[in-house]
């Protein structure tokens, strides 16, 4: 029996310092996990990062470019009548968001669903304006378009793209 209490006194310690060593070594291996996921994390937004402010810049681009002044400004209606400048103006804005319809895979969703909106309202309002009766001409179309005061929702898009922009950097 003693021998066998004198065993004991020899193996507990070492089961204990066995057990602790273990445990700090589990330790040890997730804080290294930890450190690893997080530096492919950052490596990884580190590449990500100029990609995803690349397809802000365009969307900021998009919206300015089929902003009315801007687009009446570049596309004169010559002597065309109120419906084929209001298709000019579509087709070119549809052409425009088309070339940039990939950006809303780095883009957030609501960015998204706000330039969607903004170019979704610039084509309502230029067939509701086509629509008018009072209006005849391509020329008459850009001038009522010009004249036009409302709330812009490309501004409003612009303006969250902005502050998306800002939260990122």
């Amino acid at each position: 029996m003693n021998e066998f209490i004198e065993l004991l006194k020899y193996t507990i310690p070492s089961i204990v310092t066995a057990g602790v060593a273990a445990y700090f070594f589990k330790q040890i291996l997730n804080n290294e996990t930890n450190k690893r996921k997080f530096e492919a994390f950052a490596e990884k937004k580190k590449h990500s990062l100029p990609i995803r402010l690349q397809a802000y810049e365009r969307m900021t681009l998009f919206l300015e470019r089929i902003e009315p002044t801007n687009i009446l400004a570049r596309i004169e209606p010559f002597e065309m009548n109120k419906i084929e400048y209001a298709k000019l103006l579509i087709t070119q804005i549809n052409a425009e968001f088309e070339h940039n319809l990939v950006q809303q895979i780095y883009i957030s969703e609501d960015a998204w669903k706000l330039v969607k909106n903004a170019k979704q309202t610039t084509l309502n309002t230029i067939t509701a304006q086509s629509m008018k009766e009072n209006i005849n001409s391509g020329k008459e179309l850009q001038t009522a378009l010009l004249h036009l005061k409302n709330e812009s929702p490309i501004i409003i898009a612009q303006q969250f793209i902005q502050k998306e922009v800002q939260n990122i950097l």
